[in-house]
């Protein structure tokens, strides 16, 4: 598996993909968000 570094806005993007999922459930956006974060081993 490829290693990625993130940039500042891709991090801006995650927690905006985090705030857009959290309007229904806080939880399994934490969940989404962690697993797309384990996926791609962010640096």
């Amino acid at each position: 598996m490829a290693q990625i570094k993130w940039t500042h806005y891709a991090f801006l993007d995650l927690k905006n993909i985090f705030d857009y999922i959290a309007k229904d459930s806080k939880k399994y956006a934490f969940h989404q968000t962690k697993k797309l974060q384990e996926k791609t081993k962010i640096h």
